[in-house]
């Protein structure tokens, strides 16, 4: 779904993403975002706190059963 919706930005170069956005993609008060230059215009990304990363991230022994798993998954594919 594409979501259209115009916003004026100010004099000191704010603009207010709307409700439904801010719900949409959980972006709250203080959050930071990135803008990226392209050829036909911006886009607008939210930076996952870090926290919020951490939460969603391997432990130290989960990555290290997954890089096990692959490795013998790689090997099984040589022979």
């Amino acid at each position: 779904m594409t979501f259209l919706k115009s916003a004026k930005i100010t004099n000191r170069g704010m603009v207010s993403i709307p409700a439904a956005l801010r719900k949409k993609y959980n972006i709250r008060d203080g959050d930071r975002v990135v803008f990226i230059e392209e050829e036909d215009g911006l886009k607008m990304h939210v930076i996952q706190p870090l926290e919020d990363l951490r939460k969603n991230s391997f432990t130290t022994e989960e990555m290290l059963e997954e890089m096990e798993k692959s490795r013998k998954v790689e090997l099984e594919l040589e022979f």
